[in-house]
C-alpha cells in the first residue's frame, strides 16, 4: 500500500476579511472556511506579471473587469502551464499556455459570474436570440449548439431566461455548461499586508519551528553551510539559517543561469562556485537534457559541488526543498544523507511549506527577492533547464533573445541532424526522452508520430544534393588557427568528444581537435589518392600537402636539417632503427628502467645477433642515474643509447642534453622517445643533441596510426624495401630515394600523415611553452591535492622544471583498476590503470598490481583535476 504524502491539500479563507490562510485561524478571531486545492496542492501569489496576464485575458474576452489585489494560483496537471486562480476564496478560472499555438488563455469558472457579470461589456452570448435554442426541447446545459452570429473561439458566459453559465465557443457552435441564477457580489479588496497580518501568527511559528529544525542539526557534522539557488525558497532558508547562526552559504553557477539570477546571488554575499562543465559543448554529444534524461544536472551541479565539498569536508547543508515542488520530493524527511556527496547531510527546515507560505515569509520579513519572479519566471535557474515550461521561455525569449537565441538555433540543428519534426523544437517536445501521455496526445491529435517506446519517429528524410565536383574543388591548404591567447576554455569547442566527462588519459592517447578531423575527412571527400606516382590533379594536390606535412613537423622540433620520416607510431618508428642498423657482436644498447616497452623489446630481442643490453636505474627522487650512465658509456662498446625523454608512468624528464653530450664523448649514436614529451614541452632536436627521435601522432592532437622518426643524417639502410622508396628499379638492382621518401617504402597513411601536420599547427598556434606552463601548474595543484589525501601514494617527479602532465598514485586497499572504474562510473572521470607498458618499472618500485595514471593534454581545466582530487577523496573515505 503507498502512503500518501502528508502535504496539505486545503487552503484556508476568512470570508470577514476576504484572505487566504496558512492556518484554521485568522487575526479576526471569525471562523474560516477550507478551500480544496487540486494536486500538488501548492498554491503561490499571483505576482505583478501574472496579474497583467490575468488582466488583458478578461479585457479581451468580457471588458474592464476589476481585478482584486489578492489573487492565488493553484497549479495543476497540464500540457504545458495550467493554473487553477482563486479570488476571493472561489475557483475563478483556470489560466492555461497552449505549447502548439503559443497562447495562453483563461477560461473562467461559474463561481467567477457574481465578480464578472455587473462589469462584463463583452463575451456575452444570450441564448434566448439564438434559433437552435428556441426549437430545442429540455435540458439546455451540458448541450451543443450552433450560433446565428459568429462569435470568437474561447470562453463565453451564456445567458437564458434570467439564468447564467460559462460556454465554450468553437468552430461557430457554444457548448454549454450548467446555468443557474447568479447574484452579484461585492467583497472587501484587501492587499497583500493585510494577508501577512492577518496571518502573522501562523508565519511567527513556521519561523520558529524552522529554525528550531535547523539549530537541531548544524552540529552534527564539523561544519554547516546553506545550499543557495537564488530562488524563493533558497532565499528563505537562507534568511533562516542565518537567524539560526548559519553564515557560510554557496551558489553553483552553471554557465547557463539567468544574469539577474547570478547578480541577486552575488548582492546576498553567498560565495559562487565556479562552474564545472560547457553545457554548449557536452549537448552537442549527449543531445537536449529531458525531464526524464536530466544528464547536464551531474555535469553543471553535481560535479562542482563534489570538488567543493572535498575541501570543506563532511557538512550539514540547509536546503529550501519543499514536499509540493514534484512528487520525488512529497515524503522528503527532515535530514537525508545526500546520495550523490556522502560528505553531505542535508537538512530541509521548510520543507512542508507551500509556495504561499514561503513568499508571505518573506514579504513579512522584507527579505529582497530574486527580481525575475515579478517578471513572470517561476523557474530562475538555468534558462535551458528541461524543466522550464514552454510558457515560462516564451517569455525569456522577449526577456533574452540573447540567450534564448542560441538554444534555438542548437535545437533546430539537432532535429534536422536527428530526423525530427519541427515540433520537436517548436512545441518543446525536445524536454522529453520519452513523451508523457498529455504530449503523446497532443503528438496523436495533429499527426505527430511516436514511437512504441513514446520517443518522437523520425521524420522522412531530406535529399541532401552534392554540389562540389572535382573540377570546382578547392585545393588550398588547410587554414592554420589564427594565433589565440591560450586558456582551456579558448580550445575546448575544438574537442566535442569531451562534453559531459573528463579525460585524463592522454598518455595513452589524445583527441585530435576539429581542424585535425576536418583534414582528415577533406582528403577523404576531396582529394583521396596516392602520392608521388602521378600526374593527375589529385595526385598533386595529395603529394604536395603530405610533403608539405612533413615540413611543419621538420619544422616543429627544429629539425629541418635532418630527415623526417612518417611512421605508424613511435613504436613503429624505433624498431625501424632496431632493424635498420647493422649491429655485430658484442655491440651494446643502453636503456633506462623508466622506458616503455616499445624502446625496451626492441633492443631485448636483438640479443639474437650477440647485442648486449644494459638498463640504467633511477635515484630515489626518480630521477636517471647519470652517473651510472657515464660508468656504463666508459667501458666501452656501446653503439646506442636509447632513452625515453619524459616518463608515461612517472611523469618525469630526463636530462637529454647532458646524456647527449656523453654519447658524444664516448660515441655512441642518441635515440630518444620523445612520445611523452612531443605533446607537452618545447622540443628542439639542436639543443637536445640527438641522433634520432622518435615520437607518435596520436598523443599530440594527431591521428592514430601516425608517427615520425626524425634522423639527423641517412643512419641506417630502410628496413623495408618497396614501391616508392626507389627512383629507379633494374634487374640487377635499385637505387634508393634521397629524404624521407627512401623510408617511407608502400602506400603510406596520407590523410593522417597530412592531418598530422594540421595538429602540429595547431599546437604551435597554442605556443607549446604555454602549453608547459599550463600544465605544469595543473601537476602541481594535482600532486598537492593528491598527497593531502589520507590513504593516496603519489608516484611523480619531485623538480617542477622535470616532469610533464602525468601523475600516478594507489590507493591503499583498491586495486588500481577498481578505482579507475569507480571514477569513471562514479565521476565521468577517465583516467588509466595496470602496468602502463612499463612493468619492469612497475617492479623496481615494488608495485605488482601498478598505479592509477592520470595525464593532462592543454585542454585539461583546473576543474577537472579538482575534480579527480575530489573523487579520490570520496573513495578513500569510502574504503
Amino acid at each position: 500500500m503507498i502512503r500518501e504524502p502528508a502535504v496539505k491539500k486545503f487552503l484556508y479563507w476568512c470570508d470577514q476579511c476576504n484572505v487566504p490562510l496558512i492556518g484554521r485561524t485568522c487575526a479576526c478571531k471569525t471562523g474560516v472556511r477550507e478551500v480544496p486545492l487540486l494536486q500538488p496542492h501548492d498554491v503561490r501569489p499571483a505576482l505583478a506579471a501574472d496579474m497583467a496576464l490575468i488582466r488583458r485575458l478578461l479585457t479581451e474576452q468580457f471588458g474592464d473587469v476589476p481585478l482584486p489585489r489578492v489573487v492565488l494560483l493553484n497549479k495543476t496537471g497540464g500540457a504545458d502551464r495550467a493554473d487553477l486562480v482563486i479570488v476571493h476564496g472561489e475557483r475563478f478560472g483556470w489560466l492555461t499556455f497552449d505549447p502548439v499555438i503559443r497562447r495562453f488563455s483563461l477560461d473562467i469558472a461559474p463561481e467567477a459570474l457574481p465578480y464578472i457579470l455587473p462589469h462584463a461589456t463583452r463575451g456575452i452570448v444570450d441564448l434566448e436570440a439564438e434559433p437552435a435554442v428556441s426549437a430545442h426541447k429540455g435540458r439546455i446545459g451540458g448541450k451543443r449548439f450552433p450560433l446565428k452570429n459568429p462569435v470568437p473561439d474561447g470562453t463565453v458566459i451564456v445567458a437564458y431566461r434570467n439564468r447564467f453559465g460559462t460556454g465554450v465557443v468553437r468552430d461557430g457552435q457554444v457548448r454549454v455548461k450548467e446555468l443557474a441564477p447568479v447574484t452579484p457580489r461585492n467583497r472587501p479588496d484587501p492587499d497583500w499586508d493585510t494577508v501577512i497580518e492577518k496571518n502573522r501568527y501562523h508565519l511567527k511559528n513556521l519561523e520558529r519551528n524552522a529554525i528550531r529544525t535547523i539549530k537541531k542539526h548544524m552540529n552534527d557534522r564539523p561544519c554547516v553551510n546553506v545550499s543557495f539557488s537564488g530562488g524563493k525558497d533558497s532565499t528563505a532558508v537562507l534568511h533562516l539559517a542565518r537567524k539560526a547562526g548559519v553564515e557560510k552559504a554557496f551558489f553553483i553557477d552553471t554557465g547557463i543561469e539567468l544574469p539577474e539570477t547570478v547578480e541577486f546571488v552575488a548582492s546576498q554575499g553567498v560565495e559562487i562556485i565556479r562552474k564545472g562543465g560547457d553545457f554548449f559543448q557536452a549537448v552537442e554529444k549527449a543531445g537536449p537534457p529531458g525531464k526524464d534524461h536530466r544528464w547536464c544536472c551531474k555535469l553543471l551541479k553535481l560535479h562542482p559541488l563534489k570538488i567543493y565539498l572535498a575541501d570543506t569536508g563532511p557538512c550539514v547543508t540547509i536546503q529550501g526543498n519543499r514536499w509540493y515542488e514534484s512528487w520525488n520530493r512529497a515524503e522528503l524527511d527532515e535530514t537525508s544523507q545526500n546520495p550523490a556527496n556522502p560528505l553531505q547531510l542535508n537538512v530541509s527546515p521548510i520543507r512542508s511549506w507551500r509556495a504561499l507560505e514561503v513568499f508571505l515569509y518573506l514579504w513579512w520579513q522584507k527579505v529582497p527577492m530574486n527580481p525575475l519572479y515579478e517578471k513572470g519566471l517561476e523557474r530562475i535557474g538555468c534558462y535551458l533547464c528541461p524543466a522550464v515550461l514552454e510558457s515560462e521561455y516564451e517569455g525569456l525569449r522577449e526577456m533574452h533573445p540573447e540567450l534564448t537565441d542560441r538554444w534555438d538555433e542548437f535545437l533546430i540543428r539537432w532535429a534536422e541532424k536527428n530526423g525530427l519534426p519541427d515540433a520537436y523544437h517548436r512545441w518543446g517536445l525536445w524536454r522529453w526522452r520519452a513523451l508523457p501521455p498529455k504530449m503523446r496526445e497532443i503528438c496523436r491529435d495533429r499527426g505527430i508520430a511516436v514511437n512504441e517506446d513514446f520517443t518522437l519517429r523520425e521524420a522522412p528524410m531530406k535529399k541532401r544534393v552534392e554540389v562540389a565536383t572535382t573540377k570546382t574543388m578547392k585545393t588550398r591548404e588547410p587554414a592554420r588557427p589564427a594565433e589565440i591567447e591560450f586558456t582551456p576554455d579558448t580550445i575546448r569547442k575544438d574537442f566535442p568528444i569531451l562534453g559531459d566527462i573528463v579525460y585524463l588519459d592522454n598518455a595513452a592517447t589524445s583527441f585530435s581537435p576539429e581542424p585535425v578531423v576536418e583534414a582528415l575527412v577533406e582528403f577523404e571527400h576531396r582529394y583521396r589518392a596516392n602520392v608521388g606516382r602521378g600526374v593527375h590533379r589529385l595526385t598533386r594536390i595529395a603529394t604536395q600537402r603530405y610533403w608539405h606535412a612533413h615540413e611543419k613537423v621538420a619544422r616543429f622540433i627544429g629539425g629541418e636539417a635532418g630527415v623526417t620520416v612518417f611512421t605508424k607510431n613511435a613504436t613503429d618508428a624505433i624498431n625501424m632503427v632496431a632493424q635498420g642498423l647493422s649491429w655485430e657482436p658484442g655491440d651494446r644498447v643502453v636503456t633506462t628502467i623508466l622506458e616503455h616497452h616499445s624502446n625496451l623489446l626492441p633492443w631485448r630481442v636483438l640479443a639474437k645477433q650477440g647485442v648486449a643490453v644494459d638498463v640504467i636505474g633511477i635515484d630515489a627522487d626518480y630521477s636517471l642515474d647519470l652517473a651510472a650512465l657515464e660508468e656504463t658509456l666508459a667501458r666501452g662498446g656501446v653503439r646506442l643509447v636509447a632513452v625515453t625523454h619524459a616518463s608515461n608512468v612517472l611523469g618525469v624528464t630526463t636530462p637529454v642534453a647532458e646524456i647527449a653530450a656523453l654519447c658524444r664523448e664516448h660515441g655512441a649514436l642518441l635515440l630518444v622517445d620523445g612520445a611523452q614529451s612531443l605533446p607537452h614541452m618545447p622540443v628542439n632536436v639542436t639543443d637536445l643533441g640527438c641522433d634520432i627521435l622518435c615520437f607518435a601522432g596520436h598523443k599530440m592532437f594527431g591521428p592514430t596510426g601516425t608517427g615520425v622518426l626524425w634522423m639527423r643524417d641517412l643512419l641506417f639502410e630502410p628496413p623495408t624495401l618497396g614501391g616508392g622508396m626507389v627512383t629507379s628499379v633494374t634487374a640487377e638492382g635499385y637505387d634508393p630515394a634521397e629524404g624521407y621518401q627512401r623510408y617511407e617504402a608502400g602506400t603510406p597513411n596520407v590523410g593522417g600523415g597530412i592531418a598530422l601536420g594540421v595538429a602540429v599547427d595547431y599546437l604551435s598556434a597554442i605556443g607549446m611553452d604555454k602549453i608547459h606552463r599550463h600544465e605544469e601548474r595543473l601537476t602541481g595543484r594535482l600532486i598537492e591535492g593528491l598527497s593531502a589525501i589520507d590513504g593516496v601514494t603519489v608516484y611523480a617527479g619531485k623538480n617542477p622544471d622535470a616532469r610533464i602532465g602525468v601523475v600516478s598514485f594507489t590507493i591503499d586497499g583498491v586495486h588500481p583498476q577498481e578505482a579507475a572504474q569507480m571514477l569513471d562510473e562514479e565521476a565521468d572521470i577517465m583516467v588509466r590503470s595496470g602496468h602502463h607498458c612499463c612493468q619492469p618499472l612497475m617492479e623496481h618500485l615494488g608495485l605488482p598490481e601498478g598505479t592509477v595514471r592520470a595525464s593532462m593534454a592543454a585542454f585539461t581545466t583546473e576543474q577537472e583535476i579538482d575534480l579527480l582530487i575530489a573523487a579520490v577523496d570520496e573513495i578513500c573515505r569510502g574504503r
